[in-house]
């Protein structure tokens, strides 16, 4: 059976003999463990992907200005290929992360933990509008607390709430506890505001009241 030659491998053996090479490029078939795990194993795979891709856009400047363009075009095309695996094994951790994050959940309560602002936002967007097709008055978004963010920074719940307002919907931080935000959806508002010009109504015609009296 003839052997498969990886792009690593050919970079090692035709390319860059004896430079160093950082892996042989993910087999992303490969059955990961599911929720959390499988998040971190293919985030392990987009890292090591994006780290040759690096390495073969470098490889490939550096020929372009040897003049090398043949090659620089072939080692072009690998931090490309490399580029695509790298996006692949995103959207699979994007996937695990979310679906073993929420399964089980009620529907109306989203995890968005072990996701990228990106990834969250675009599965924010995604439940908003089965919620509202469904009639739902409110979703409740796990955001955390910014514990595993650089310098402790959040950067979920900044960016639910901006989609939120993008949206059109009202959302209160916070809410029903730390690390969550409620955003209120078309239903619930409507209610709300029903509400609201209920007691408005019944104010203004006791004001109308006493002061007829």
């Amino acid at each position: 059976m003839a052997r498969l030659i990886t792009p690593c491998r050919w970079l090692l053996g035709r390319q860059n003999r004896g430079a160093k090479v950082l892996c042989d490029p993910f087999d992303l078939t490969k059955q990961a463990p599911p929720g959390v795990g499988g998040n971190e194993h293919y985030r392990a795979e987009a890292r090591k992907h994006a780290e040759l891709r690096n390495q073969y856009y470098q490889q490939s400047q550096e020929a372009f200005r040897s003049g090398r363009k043949a090659e620089a075009k072939a080692l072009s095309n690998k931090g490309k290929a490399e580029a695509a695996l790298m996006e692949k094994a995103n959207r699979l951790a994007s996937d695990a992360a979310f679906q073993g994050n929420n399964k089980g959940r009620d529907s109306w309560t989203i995890d968005l933990h072990g996701l990228y602002v990106e990834e969250a936002v675009q599965r924010a967007r995604e439940s908003i509008a089965k919620a509202r097709g469904e009639g739902k008055e409110h979703l409740i978004f796990i955001v955390g607390k910014g514990n595993h963010s650089a310098g402790g920074v959040q950067k979920l719940k900044p960016a639910i709430e901006k989609l939120s307002q993008e949206e059109g919907l009202s959302c209160i931080p916070d809410k029903p506890h730390d690390g969550c935000v409620w955003v209120v959806l078309d239903g619930e508002g409507k209610v709300a505001d029903g509400v609201a010009a209920f007691f408005k109504g019944i104010a203004s015609l006791f004001r109308k009241i006493f002061h007829k009296s």
